[in-house]
């Protein structure tokens, strides 16, 4: 498998590449492959565990990439965030289909509990906390956490799947998660604020 990166695309020049995708130009397939082919790759060596199936993997989603040509829509993400989802998304079929998925237990109705335990509420505030502190970010910031925390990306993958500087990409990921941190912070404070208004 042999990779090629001449440079970061401008989002002009992603939508071209699709719309030449989405007219059937093999030339286009290829010049996505060379681009992002190294991060698919990597991102299906590393969830999948082995050379031949990442491979298999990358030629697939590619593959996936000129069938959906027309479903990619720029103003939800990056051209390089769309193929990892793809990636991410068939990694995940292939490992359900190869070890099982396995079958939800079942519970009779007099088992399941009136309320919500300790435990359920504490994880449902945690998960609105996570969510008002990611409203805090810019889509771009967002992104970026998503592809290092969710899907596992190196800053370095990070900055070849999108064309931009490592320094850079690292620098955006620290400026997210102090913002992230702050804002966490202010959220503790005036909790602690409002307790003690009513004790």
């Amino acid at each position: 498998m042999t990779f090629e990166h001449e440079g970061p695309l401008s989002r002009e020049s992603e939508l071209d590449l699709m719309r030449q995708l989405v007219a059937g130009d093999e030339e286009a397939v290829r010049t996505l492959y060379a681009r992002f082919g190294r991060p698919v790759y990597t991102l299906g060596l590393r969830l999948l565990g082995g050379s031949e199936a990442a491979e298999e993997l990358t030629q697939d989603v590619f593959l996936a990439a000129w069938r959906k040509a027309a479903r990619f829509d720029a103003s939800r993400g990056r051209l390089s965030t769309w193929l990892m989802a793809i990636a991410h998304n068939m990694a995940v079929d292939r490992l359900r289909h190869d070890h099982g998925a396995t079958r939800p237990m079942l519970i009779s109705v007099e088992e399941v509990p009136e309320t919500a335990g300790a435990d359920e509420e504490n994880s449902l505030i945690d998960r609105d906390r996570a969510r008002r502190a990611m409203a805090c970010l810019s889509a771009a910031e967002r992104q970026l956490l998503t592809q290092a925390y969710f899907y596992g990306w190196t800053a370095r993958e990070i900055a070849e799947a999108d064309g931009i500087p490592l320094g850079t990409v690292k620098t955006r990921l620290r400026t997210a998660l102090i913002k992230l941190r702050a804002d966490a912070e202010e959220v503790q404070a005036s909790a602690k604020l409002s307790e003690g208004g009513l004790s």
